[in-house]
């Protein structure tokens, strides 16, 4: 007769099982099933998985020439393992005014949870467990807006590690200096304005970085629109915006040259880093900065430089074991391991040019106020009226 494990090492064994793995085990016992909704074991599991599993790579796929319709109800993931599988996950819920709006983007991977926005300029706004399949969209904001329309809109999303809530953080942009920041709390399920100037412009394509409780992306000082670029920093804690200087790129000796070098901000082993980029001749050069004492300028370290003989080619993200994951020749997309120098090609998937690339680690993590999709077809979801009637389209 075989005894039956104590149930301490149950709970060990399982937490460190990967989710998409773990979900299988179900239906194996109520006692199993009901383990799986433990806040203690969901905890203890997400920390596991962020211990002995490397990230994955979160984006938004690039719309197919094949079946465009379903490509734009998907997300892409590249496992970062031995294989760097890449494969996209459906997002099966109906959104009966999808048919109408542009695609869903993603916005932001914490603990597990994903942010989506439908395009345009987040007229709807859901957060989603791609494990579980659980989706919530968030309310309408009540906010008074002014007549002008948004031009653009910038989305953040973290966890407020201090009060234990997860948050969305909107930035709308009318034009200069007209704006307006708001954020959204999933414990009261509300949105308030935070009453701050914007003193900067964060790009469309900017890669966003959530790292000590701070959002960051690339940007230009309104004042300093010809300047140089800076990591605009948005504290949870403070409710304030700051800036922090990239470093200064050599590129192996050619400082001074006439380079057109773009760069980054990525989060590389918890700490806030960028990835740098210049042509010369027939080459693309690469540099890796890494902040070793947060907001501190002067601790900015090279970490590591490499080359392609390829010009089209953009840095996206970087993993745990000095490989990058980068983009070229439009949509193909490859991981490049800097220690062994060798690329290996995922096929002709990029993402999409308005998606930035985040870090997941898939959980188990619950959504207050959730629905399972597979229960639910999101009927009731209803779009800011004020940013959709802003881009001139009609929802009947």
């Amino acid at each position: 007769m075989t005894k039956e494990l104590p149930k301490d090492v149950i709970f060990d064994i399982l937490s460190r099982v990967p989710v998409r793995y773990l979900l299988r085990f179900k239906s194996v016992s109520k006692s199993w099933y009901a383990l799986f909704q433990n806040p203690n074991f969901i905890s203890n599991h997400f920390k596991n998985q962020s211990a002995i599993s490397d990230p994955s790579f979160l984006f938004t796929p690039h719309k197919s020439t094949t079946s465009p319709s379903t490509s734009d109800r998907n997300v892409g993931l590249i496992l970062s393992d031995s294989s760097y599988k890449s494969i996209e996950i459906p997002i099966e819920i109906d959104i009966p005014l999808l048919t109408i709006l542009k695609p869903l983007r993603v916005c932001g991977s914490c603990n597990g949870l994903i942010c989506l926005s439908v395009l345009p300029i987040a007229s709807i706004i859901l957060l989603w467990n791609p494990a579980t399949r659980v989706f919530k969209d968030l309310p309408i904001s009540p906010i008074d807006r002014p007549r002008a329309g948004p031009i653009k809109v910038v989305l953040g999303f973290g966890f407020d590690d201090v009060v234990k809530d997860y948050k969305v953080l909107r930035i709308v942009y009318y034009g200069y200096p007209l704006n307006q920041v708001e954020m959204y709390s999933l414990s009261t399920d509300s949105w308030r304005e935070i009453k701050t100037i914007v003193r900067f412009l964060i790009f469309e394509s900017a890669s966003s970085v959530f790292l000590n409780g701070k959002f960051h992306w690339n940007a230009t000082r309104f004042e300093e629109m010809h300047g140089k670029k800076v990591i605009v920093c948005f504290d949870l804690q403070e409710e304030a915006f700051n800036y922090i200087m990239p470093p200064e790129f050599g590129f192996s000796g050619h400082v001074g040259e006439d380079l057109k070098i773009s760069w980054s901000v990525v989060a590389l082993k918890g700490s806030l880093a960028v990835i740098g980029s210049a042509e010369i001749g027939y080459r693309k050069m690469f540099e890796v900065w890494v902040m070793k004492e947060y907001g501190v300028v002067s601790s900015w370290m090279k970490y590591r430089s490499f080359e392609l003989y390829t010009k089209d080619v953009r840095p996206l993200a970087c993993g745990l074991n000095g490989e990058f994951l980068l983009e070229k020749d439009n949509n193909k997309l490859v991981v490049y391991d800097s220690d062994s120098q060798r690329v290996k090609n995922l096929g002709n998937n990029g993402i999409a040019s308005y998606s930035n690339v985040f870090n997941h680690v898939g959980s188990l993590m619950p959504i207050n106020g959730g629905k399972v999709a597979e229960r639910t077809n999101l009927s009731s979801v209803v779009p800011d009226a004020f940013f959709v009637r802003k881009m001139d389209l009609t929802i009947e």
